[in-house]
């Protein structure tokens, strides 16, 4: 063996390239070469490699039947175990050892119902670990759980005091609410280094700013100092004060609070320090008004804005908002702009609601690097407009205009190529 592979550092930096499944840029995923078959050698090659290659090897997971295999609780996938009946399960000491000796390892997992509906052994094993005393990953960084609240149950015992990233999706909560209830509770006590707190709902449930989560998901938010990144179907106003508090929290997704609420965060009264890290918002609108209040009264520089509305956008309140952007020094370093319509069903109309007189306000907005608009209804914009765009945002890089419909005017140009005009050199950007 070479000295050279003796170095920590180098050994790593080779077994990190091999840890990253081999991918093509734009190849089928049929074409993905796992990497566990190749780190699986190398942890079976010397002591030198073992370490660092099992690390890699157990790092990202798709469901805890690895574990239960290493441990013998369930055969090698090869082997058929018998669907759609439950077993009951004692773990023995040395079981737990083992799980133990490989869930320390563990730094990143997705539990979703593609990896629990076969086997009912998975949820019996985590009933199991929940009643010892053993953290089941206590190094784990970041967690997806996307399955019904009836089984939000089997979720504290993959909770660990280092997990830094969680994501849950909920699908029906009428169902099984006071487990997704228990699961945010546990949140600040199992997980005090949490930075990163994503929830996903169903549409359904997306359109319900009073559903029954809402007070317990923003009672826990009040209780993790360390949030930096939140997105959240929506939160309670004291959640909402709780996190422009925080001297780390960076982004914010929600729906935008409404007009009267925000009159109350953000007026004369406000702390001086409130939101003032926030780089990012994203927002879901129900009330243009809201819109207004909230470019009005914003106090921070923001570098990225989503909006998206749940009703149809108007030509009037659409203007407002672009005059709003570029006279308000809170937006004038924004680098990305998303705007959107969630109307769903989707009924396309055919109305034009966006002209290049709409848009040229945001022309002041010189850092602008993404524009998205994405609307439900016609865009009037043509070639010259095209360019008049490129020539006054000369540091833009991507411009999307109604990518999902592509519902244009009849003389709307096809996706093409413009020359931007630099100081120092000429580069081009995709405008679709």
């Amino acid at each position: 063996m070479h000295r050279a592979l003796l170095i920590s550092e180098i050994l790593s930096n080779i077994i990190g390239h091999i840890g990253d499944d081999a991918h093509s840029g734009g190849s089928p995923v049929e074409y993905v070469t796992s990497s566990a078959p190749t780190l699986l050698a190398l942890a079976l090659t010397c002591r030198t490699f073992s370490e660092q290659a099992l690390d890699a090897l157990w790092n990202n997971f798709k469901g805890v039947e690895p574990l239960m295999r290493c441990a013998g609780i369930i055969p090698a996938p090869q082997k058929a175990l018998q669907e759609d009946k439950e077993y009951p399960i004692i773990l023995t000491e040395a079981q737990l050892a083992i799980i133990a000796r490989y869930g320390y390892r563990v730094r990143s997992l997705q539990v979703g119902m593609n990896y629990w509906r076969r086997y009912h052994l998975t949820q019996s094993f985590l009933q199991a670990i929940a009643g010892s005393s053993e953290v089941l990953l206590p190094n784990i960084r970041r967690l997806e759980i996307g399955f019904p609240c009836g089984l939000l149950y089997l979720v504290p015992p993959l909770l660990g005091p280092r997990l830094q990233h969680f994501f849950i999706s909920i699908r029906d909560y009428e169902r099984g609410g006071h487990h997704l209830r228990t699961v945010f509770q546990s949140l600040p006590s199992h997980c005090p280094l949490l930075k990163n707190l994503t929830v996903l709902t169903s549409y359904h449930l997306f359109r319900e700013r009073d559903a029954p989560f809402v007070l317990p998901m923003s009672h826990a938010i009040q209780q993790m100092p360390n949030l930096r990144v939140v997105t959240v179907p929506a939160m309670t106003k004291d959640a909402l004060v709780y996190l422009g508090g925080l001297s780390f929290l960076t982004d914010i997704g929600s729906h935008l609070p409404t007009s009267s609420d925000l009159e109350d965060i953000l007026g004369p009264s406000r702390s001086p320090i409130l939101f003032e890290n926030i780089d990012s918002v994203d927002w879901e609108i129900k009330e243009w008004q809201d819109v207004e209040v909230f470019t009005r009264l914003w106090p921070h520089k923001l570098k990225s804005m989503t909006l998206r509305s749940e009703v149809k956008f108007d030509p009037g309140l659409l203007q407002v908002l672009c005059d709003s952007l570029h006279v308000r020094e809170a937006f004038k370093n924004l680098q990305c702009i998303y705007l959107s319509e969630l109307i769903i069903p989707c009924r396309l109309s055919s109305s034009t609601v966006i002209t290049i007189d709409t848009i040229r306000p945001l022309f002041y907005l010189s850092q602008l690097r993404v524009v998205d608009i994405d609307t439900r209804s016609c865009m009037s914009i043509g070639a010259d407009d095209l360019t008049e765009m490129a020539e006054a945002w000369r540091r833009l890089e991507v411009l999307l205009l109604n990518k999902t419909d592509g519902s244009m005017s009849g003389a709307a140009p096809r996706p093409q190529w413009v020359t931007v005009p630099r100081s120092s050199d000429s580069s081009s950007c995709a405008l679709t």
